[in-house]
């Protein structure tokens, strides 16, 4: 029997890894991308630290919900 893992879970879990990644590497993030440079020059360096930790605690719950299987995904038929 071969493993089978829905299309929504494997995104779901995707993203709550990568959002996760994001938290802890949050740091690096605004020192070393351009768009992180750009958003601390823009918002200060607490407030971009604050509005990217904001923008990845969206991603956790958004990727849980969906690998949970609380929200389902649009489906066009």
């Amino acid at each position: 029997m071969p493993f089978h893992i829905a299309e929504h879970q494997l995104i779901g879990s995707v993203v709550l890894i990568l959002s996760l990644i994001g938290l802890i590497k949050d740091q690096w993030f605004l020192a070393n991308t351009r768009k992180g440079q750009r958003l601390t020059r823009s918002l200060g360096a607490t407030r971009a630290l604050w509005v990217l930790r904001l923008i990845f605690i969206t991603g956790v719950l958004f990727g849980g919900a969906l690998a949970a299987g609380w929200i389902q995904p649009v489906q066009w038929d």
